[in-house]
């Protein structure tokens, strides 16, 4: 894919990115960063130069409970699957 400039909104500020990936996904992103970091500095009532350092840790957490019930679910479908041939074999 063709690199080209795409500029993002996040938090009233203008960004400026080169990147190959698709304008709508990155849109998507942005979009939900700068909601995230609206709710932040509502909730949380933080300084604005602490608003991404508290949306950076909150999504790493997202992410990680995201990657630990990925790798749950994995394990529930491969025991899933091994009862599935157990069956076939005893039958």
């Amino acid at each position: 894919m063709e690199k080209r400039k795409v500029t993002l909104r996040v938090m009233g500020k203008e960004y400026s990115l080169v990147t190959d990936q698709p304008e709508e996904q990155l849109s998507r992103i942005a979009g939900y960063v700068d909601r995230r970091m609206r709710e932040l500095s509502i909730v949380t009532r933080a300084g604005e130069s602490m608003i991404p350092i508290l949306t950076c840790m909150t999504l790493a957490e997202e992410l990680m409970n995201a990657q630990s019930e990925n790798k749950r679910l994995i394990r529930e479908l491969a025991v899933i699957r091994e009862r599935i041939h157990e069956k076939k074999d005893n039958a």
